[in-house]
């Protein structure tokens, strides 16, 4: 089977060709006869990740034409209604296999634009995986690159062993395909015209155009903070902490299982919930209602949009920011000093959420400061800021993003307030009501 995909993939050779020769003059057409362009068409893809979806609400709200386009998506955690196109439901004369190399060559007369991981577009998966930007750049497309997880992560290149343990547990397969990993990682980084990862995605990769210690972004007009009052000190009530682990070896959730089991030990009334393969929705609905602390993660030091949704929802968020190789230039170049996200690592989760849970003015205080952070940081305002400059920068109209959230260079970090919390370098020290 393999051997006849192949053969009809050789044909597809000239259509794909001809395509971006055509997709490129059509482009030369409009600027000779000077044919007004609308806002650059944009799509993101092709892997179904939730944050594409608010990236490219972001930019329909700023009036571009933007839409996501992905193979397929996860049914435990989202719905079809999330995705503009899917593949598993186009193109259905075409065998699976092939509607990928349709997808590809219409996709060149519908965008001008391309946002991608590593793994790059539709042809991933075919005898184009390396030839995917040279055909895009034949059709005269911008090429923006933007790591989700296990696409950039090269092991050998990681600077901490504990992420690539849990690398290893989480995402086995890649520890069998880093060579390939490798040689995209290298690949992109020097054909697209842009890479945009947040402090999660920068090790290893040795690109990077926008430094931020995070581009994820929520709708938070549908995310809405908690009306819940903090009062319990897990004595007189119940407290209910979330967790999210979609890959618990980098989430660290078997230190936070153990870390509630000492606690109830000692008498307090904890209940964990355990967010796993539930659609999004519901999970706002937990965060909102019932949640009083949200543990995000406590190997890989940062934050995913896990970490977001704690913060938006007003409840005081824990996650790893300990490993000064990653956070200390975030400090120093971008927005980090701003985020109230409480570090925790799996030595000190227990006495972390003690201090927590018996002081509900304190995750009031984080709750509010938090909530702040994401309407700042992390709405789709800042989605259409992130993006619009990079458009500027990728056709020649500003020589460098480098800076854009430079806590004293940057335009961004001083257009309000800087969000005020009680943490120093995101931990907890001699707090007072």
């Amino acid at each position: 089977m393999k051997k006849i995909y192949f053969i009809f993939s050789l044909f597809f050779i000239p259509f794909i060709l001809s395509a971006c020769l055509m997709a490129n003059l059509l482009g030369v057409y409009k600027k000779i006869f000077k044919i007004p362009n609308k806002k650059n068409r944009v799509v993101f893809g092709s892997s179904p990740i939730l944050n594409i979806k608010y990236w490219s609400q972001s930019l329909c709200n700023a009036g571009f034409l933007s839409e996501t386009f992905v193979f397929n998506y996860f049914d435990s955690i989202s719905e079809r209604k999330d995705w503009d196109n899917v593949l598993r439901f186009k193109y259905l004369f075409l065998p699976y296999h092939l509607r990928p190399f349709l997808a590809f060559i219409l996709s060149l007369f519908k965008y001008d634009i391309f946002i991608l991981s590593y793994r790059g577009y539709f042809l991933q998966n075919t005898i184009f995986r390396f030839l995917q930007a040279d055909l895009l750049r034949l059709a005269n497309k911008k090429i923006v690159i933007i790591p989700y997880g296990s696409d950039a992560y090269v092991y050998r290149n990681i600077r901490s062993s504990s992420w690539t343990h849990a690398l290893m547990i989480s995402y086995p397969d890649a520890s069998k395909k880093q060579m390939i990993i490798a040689r995209e990682v290298d690949y992109w980084n020097r054909n697209a015209d842009a890479v945009i990862p947040g402090m999660m995605g920068f090790d290893g990769i040795a690109r990077w155009d926008v430094f931020s210690p995070s581009s994820l972004v929520l709708d938070l007009d549908d995310w809405k903070a908690t009306s819940k009052i903090f009062f319990s000190d897990g004595f007189n009530e119940k407290i209910v902490i979330a967790h999210s682990p979609n890959h618990r070896g980098c989430k660290g959730t078997e230190y936070l299982i153990h870390a509630i089991e000492r606690l109830q030990s000692e008498g307090f009334l904890i209940e964990l919930l355990l967010l796993e393969k539930i659609q999004n929705s519901k999970v706002k609905q937990i965060l909102c209602e019932r949640a009083d602390i949200l543990v995000e993660q406590l190997i890989f030091t940062g934050h995913g949009l896990s970490g977001l949704e704690g913060m938006a929802s007003g409840i005081p968020t824990i996650s790893n920011l300990e490993d000064e190789t990653y956070t200390l230039p975030m400090r120093r170049w971008s927005f980090l000093n701003e985020c109230p996200l409480v570090s925790a690592t799996p030595e000190d989760i227990t006495d972390v959420l003690r201090e927590l849970i018996t002081n509900p003015s304190l995750r009031t205080d984080l709750g509010r400061a938090g909530r702040e952070y994401v309407e700042k940081y992390h709405g789709l305002d800042s989605a259409q800021y992130l993006f619009e400059n990079v458009f500027d920068y990728i056709y020649g109209k500003k020589d460098s993003i480098i800076n854009l959230y430079h806590p004293i260079l940057g335009e961004y970090p001083n257009r309000s307030p800087k969000v005020k919390h009680p943490l120093v370098n995101n931990r907890i020290v001699d707090y007072q009501s």
